[in-house]
C-alpha cells in the first residue's frame, strides 16, 4: 500500500519537472546586454571581436593577452616601444598600479585607455576629470578633430551611453584628437615623459554589438591607429566581465537552462524529504534523565545518625573522610599526627601550623572519646569544612 501511494505521488511530480525543464530549455535565451568589454564575451557589449582584430590592428607585431593587475606585468621589466591597451566600463587603478603605469608611459611607451570614466591618482595626475551622463541620448554622433582623419558624416551610435566627455583637462598638456556632435571632447593625447596616453570616453565602440555594424568599424581602426604599430599588451584584467567568480555553483547560476534545473532538483529534493519524511519517521521516545540517588542516600543516612544522637559514629566516619582526603591530595600517611607529619601537611595544603594543630588536636580528642556532644560533633565539622574551602 504504501508503494502505492509513493507511486501516485511521484509520477505526476516527474512528469510536471520534465515538462518545465524541457520549456525552459527550449525557451529563446535572453540576451545579455550588461557591460562586459571581457576577450572571451560574444554578448553584445563583450569584447571579443575586437581582440581578434587585434592583430589586423597591429601587423607583423606581437599582441599579448595579460590577466593580471599592471604591477605584476610591469614590475621588474623595462620595457620601450611597446604599447598597452585596456578598454573597460571605468578605469581606476590603485596607487601601485598608477606609479608603474606612469613610469611605464615615462620611459616611452605608449597607452590607451577607453572607459566611460577615468578616476583616482592616474585622473589626478594627468590633471582630468570625466563628466559621466547617466541618461545619454537616443543617438550621438562623433568624429575626429584631426583633418586626416575626419569623416564627412561622423560615426552615430544609437545603442548605448556615447556622450560622456572629459570636462576638465589642462590644454597646454592635452591635444585633443575628438568630440561629439554637442562639442564636447572625449578623445584625447597627453604627452607623457618620453611617452603618450592616448584615452577615450566612449569604450562600447569597441564591442561586438557597434564593430558588427561595418559604418563604425572605421572608427575603431582610426582610434587605434594613433598607437604606434609596435609590441601590444592587451588587457583583460580590468574587465567588468572578468570581476566574477569562478565557483561550480556561480557557473551554473550564470547559464539559464542550468540554473533552473537546479532549482527544480532543489525543489523536487524538498518536496520528497517534506512528504516522504512524514510517512517514515517514527516517533522519538522521551527518555526521562537517569537522578542520582547518592546523595539522597547519604543525606537520609546522615539524619538518621543524628536524629538518634549517636554524635560519636558521624564525627568518627567525617575524620575518617578528612583522613582519606589528605592521603590522596598530598600523598600524607595519616595514621599518626607527628611533628614531620605536621609540618609536610602545612606545607602542602599552605595553612598555618596553628589552624592544622587545632585540627589534630580535636580528631585525638574525639577519637580517645568514647562519647562526643553535638557541640562537639558541631566543632569538627566546621573546622573539616573550612579546611576543604581553603585548600580546594
Amino acid at each position: 500500500m504504501m508503494k502505492r501511494i509513493n507511486l501516485k505521488f511521484l509520477v505526476p511530480l516527474i512528469i510536471t519537472l520534465s515538462m518545465l525543464t524541457v520549456v525552459k530549455i527550449l525557451e529563446p535565451k535572453e540576451i545579455d546586454w550588461s557591460n562586459s568589454f571581457a576577450r572571451k564575451d560574444k554578448i553584445p557589449f563583450g569584447g571579443y571581436i575586437i581582440y581578434d582584430l587585434s592583430v589586423e590592428l597591429f601587423p607583423n607585431n606581437e599582441v599579448l593577452l595579460k590577466e593580471l593587475p599592471i604591477y605584476n606585468i610591469l614590475k621588474d621589466k623595462y620595457y620601450i616601444n611597446t604599447n598597452y591597451v585596456f578598454i573597460n566600463t571605468y578605469f581606476f587603478p590603485d596607487r601601485l598600479d598608477t606609479e608603474y603605469l606612469l613610469r611605464y608611459v615615462q620611459e616611452g611607451n605608449s597607452v590607451f585607455i577607453s572607459a566611460f570614466g577615468i578616476y583616482g591618482s592616474l585622473a589626478d595626475t594627468l590633471k582630468i576629470e570625466t563628466h559621466d551622463e547617466f541618461f545619454s541620448e537616443d543617438s550621438v554622433n562623433t568624429d575626429f578633430s584631426i583633418p586626416e582623419l575626419k569623416s564627412d558624416t561622423g560615426w552615430t551610435y544609437y545603442t548605448g551611453n556615447f556622450k560622456n566627455y572629459f570636462s576638465e583637462f589642462d590644454t597646454s598638456l592635452v591635444q585633443i584628437l575628438g568630440q561629439n556632435e554637442f562639442g564636447n571632447t572625449n578623445f584625447i593625447r597627453i604627452r607623457y615623459g618620453n611617452g603618450n596616453f592616448f584615452l577615450n570616453t566612449i569604450p562600447l565602440a569597441f564591442t561586438n554589438y557597434h564593430l558588427l555594424n561595418s559604418g563604425n568599424n572605421d572608427y575603431v581602426y582610426k582610434a587605434l591607429s594613433h598607437l604606434p604599430i609596435q609590441k601590444t599588451f592587451w588587457d583583460d584584467y580590468y574587465k567588468d566581465g572578468n570581476k566574477f567568480t569562478t565557483s561550480s555553483l556561480q557557473y551554473i547560476i550564470s547559464q539559464p537552462s542550468l540554473k533552473w534545473a537546479y532549482y527544480i532538483i532543489l525543489t523536487s529534493i524538498l518536496l520528497f524529504i517534506f512528504f516522504y519524511g512524514r510517512r517514515k519517521q517514527r516517533i522519538i521516545p522521551v527518555i526521562p534523565p537517569l537522578t542520582n540517588t547518592t546523595i539522597e542516600f547519604v543525606e537520609t543516612v546522615g539524619n538518621l545518625y543524628y536524629h538518634q544522637k549517636d554524635y560519636k559514629n558521624i564525627a568518627d566516619k567525617k575524620i575518617s573522610y578528612f583522613l582519606e582526603y589528605i592521603r590522596n591530595k598530598y600523598f600524607i600517611k595519616s595514621s599518626t599526627f607527628d611533628d614531620e607529619t605536621i609540618q609536610k601537611l602545612t606545607d602542602k595544603s599552605s595553612l598555618s601550623t596553628r589552624k592544622i594543630k587545632s585540627i589534630i588536636n580535636e580528631i585525638e580528642k574525639i577519637n580517645s572519646s568514647p562519647n562526643i556532644t553535638e557541640k562537639e560533633l558541631l566543632d569538627i565539622n566546621f573546622q573539616i569544612e573550612k579546611f576543604y574551602e581553603r585548600t580546594k
